[in-house]
């Protein structure tokens, strides 16, 4: 009987979700157990549970059809089966729970263990031992502190062979377990043999060691970012490259580490803290959404889209749906374009994939470099590692093909792996920089024309003002005693006596009315720009006034005279040069001794000083006119006192 309280131990389950997503969706385990964040559980032991499943997953596969354990066991999950199989037959060869999965498979163990005795042949996997690549993050140790921390624990450092690459890779091969040496191309990457286990070790837990493939790590060695440059990671998580590339540039400069998973994020930030990485800044954001004007001091770009991870040890992904292929192509080759067209100041691109199908490679970089707006270049990597490599891209796709790389497992001893580096046309790069400094340009020009223009416009409307304040002034005292000289004439009676009388008619009083209303109209409409403006003044203000005009020309405000529309006596226009008043002062003040202002009512001299502001103070005017003509009572003149 089974005991179906029993619940199926954590880790099977978690390692059958992961097995699921990298067998349906893609991707590498070793991103997936990042993603999922389990810390608290022994990621190496998950790690190997999963390989092991995936590396006889064809064998397990037909043993399940040749007892139809899956048809039989409606209830049992397909996945889950798998790792517990692999548990059975090639970890600990034994399941010690008691729950209703572990106990089924358990039953089915004489059934497995009969087919694999038949078919010997099938059940044999020709996997080439690959060594253990540790990368030594030089942000926390140097290369020889690190290969004296393990030559006190008892390895022997053998020195890298100074000749090729087919004899580096004879040596990798030959390692003793106590041997390890430094990587061919990448010499922040230690090599040890098979097997090695340091998942535990201290190094790995302080951060200062990093077990990374050695094919991911080419990555960067071919960006070669010098110390300070600007380095873009678009698809950053869980940080493997980006922490390599800031140890790289020996944490001087800038990498902008984007990703928009969150929880991906979240380990992506941890990771780089944890590092000592210092010079990343981790964004949680979708790359494709970059536009341009963000990131516009970008240099280097690193590339590593979402695959089918077909390269990633023994892989299930030998075949993949077309669908599923197409959509990620079509996925892979917008991060490109954007890459190429969005970063202005961008001179080299390595684009990287963890798949095998040149579909994912090949094909994406023709179709991509042919189309792009800008003009890239695909460099001969066989060139930049001075022939020291051994796969390369296919014929098929031209010389773009053959100017890019493959990392492959049996030749090469490292996971499977693409690489391609694109440099930009450097005629293309000077245009887009020249094109860049004239836009800066332009829109500091802008802002120091804009400024200036305020500063000018405040300047000017302050001395406007004051101006108008002046002029106002001395406008309301003229137009104050232009209306008395206008209501006022002097006659001459029969007997030969002067009279000052109020001649002011109806008509006129309306036209006066008329014009200082068009007066005040015009007043009102005055602007800032307003290159003429007409001054009336008295005499005595002429000095003054003079020298605020004689302010206003230095700043290149031309002032022109404008007629007013009142009386010809009593009035002063000033033109620009100010010259006329000074030659008529002696005339005007003849013309004012000649003057008489008086008002005369019910036979009695008055001095007129009141202001007619509308039309009722003129009929007034027009009143006492008439009273004065049908009187005509003579007054003696009396001389002004001004």
């Amino acid at each position: 009987m089974f005991e179906h309280s029993v619940k199926v131990p954590r880790h099977y389950k978690v390692a059958a979700n992961i097995l699921k997503k990298v067998s349906t969706e893609g991707g590498s385990v070793k991103t997936l157990l990042y993603d999922d964040k389990l810390r608290h559980f022994r990621t190496n032991v998950l790690f190997a549970l999963i390989t092991e499943t995936i590396k006889h997953s064809d064998v397990i596969n037909k043993i399940f059809e040749s007892c139809d354990i899956l048809q039989n066991e409606i209830r049992l999950d397909p996945w889950l089966a798998k790792i517990l199989t692999a548990e059975l037959l090639y970890g600990k060869k034994v399941l010690p729970g008691k729950s209703k999965p572990e106990q089924t498979i358990s039953s089915y163990k004489e059934n497995f263990e009969k087919y694999l005795s038949e078919h010997q042949d099938d059940s044999q996997i020709q996997d080439v031992p690959k060594p253990r690549y540790v990368r030594i993050n030089t942000n926390l140790l140097t290369t020889s502190d690190a290969i004296r921390a393990f030559q006190d624990e008892g390895y022997h450092f053998v020195r890298c062979t100074s000749g090729s690459y087919e004899d580096y890779l004879k040596q990798i091969q030959n390692l003793s377990e106590e041997d390890f040496t430094q990587d061919y191309h990448v010499k922040t990457i230690f090599v040890f043999p098979p097997g090695t286990k340091l998942h535990d070790h201290e190094l790995y837990f302080e951060s200062k060691i990093i077990l990374q493939n050695k094919a991911t790590a080419m990555a960067v060695h071919l960006l070669a970012p010098p110390s300070g440059s600007i380095v873009l990671d678009m698809c950053a998580a869980p940080g493997m490259k980006t922490t390599q590339t800031a140890a790289y540039m020996r944490n001087n400069g800038k990498i902008y580490a984007i990703e928009r998973n969150e929880k991906r994020f979240e380990t992506l930030r941890d990771f780089v803290n944890k590092t000592g990485s210092h010079c990343v800044e981790p964004i949680h954001r979708d790359c494709l959404e970059i536009k341009k004007g963000e990131f516009d001091d970008v240099e280097y770009i690193l590339l590593d889209p979402s695959c089918s991870g077909s390269g990633m040890d023994i892989s299930v992904h030998n075949y993949i749906e077309e669908s599923r292929l197409a959509k990620l192509t079509s996925l892979q080759e917008k991060f490109l374009k954007h890459a190429m067209n969005a970063f202005p100041r961008a001179k080299r691109i390595v684009y990287s994939t963890c798949s095998l199908f040149p579909e994912e490679n090949e094909r994406v970089i023709t179709n991509v470099v042919k189309t792009s707006r800008t003009k890239w270049r695909v460099q001969d990597v066989k060139e930049l590692l001075k022939g020291q490599w051994k796969n390369f891209g296919s014929a098929m796709y031209g010389s773009m093909g053959t100017r890019c790389m493959y990392a492959r497992q049996d030749s090469d001893l490292t996971t499977g792996f693409f690489l391609a580096v694109l440099d930009r046309d450097p005629k293309d790069l000077e245009k887009s920089l020249k094109n860049q400094e004239q836009n800066g340009e332009v829109v500091e020009e802008e802002v120091c024309e804009k400024d200036k223009e305020s500063k000018a416009d405040y300047e000017q409307d302050r001395d406007v003002n004051e101006l108008d304040t002046q002029v106002d002034s001395v406008q309301k005292r003229k137009r104050k005693k232009e209306r008395s000289d206008e209501t006022h004439s002097t006659i001459i009676d029969s007997e030969g006596n002067n009279l000052i009388v109020d001649t002011m008619s109806e008509d006129n009083a309306l036209r006066v009315s008329e014009s200082e209303t068009s007066k005040k109209k015009k007043k009102k409409k005055k602007s800032k720009d307003t290159e003429y403006y007409s001054i009336e003044i008295t005499t005595e203000n002429n000095i003054d006034i003079n020298e605020k005009h004689n302010k206003m020309l230095n700043k290149n405000k031309v002032y022109d005279t404008v007629k007013c529309e009142n009386t010809e006596k009593d009035k002063l226009i000033v033109d620009a040069d100010l010259e006329e008043p000074v030659k008529k002062k002696k005339k005007k003040k003849d013309k004012r001794d000649e003057t008489e202002e008086y008002n005369v009512e019910n036979g009695n001299a008055k001095r007129q000083s009141k202001k007619r502001s509308n039309n009722n103070d003129f009929n007034e005017i027009a009143e006492k006119t008439e009273n004065i003509e049908s009187d005509k009572v003579p007054k003696k003149k009396k001389k002004n006192k001004n």
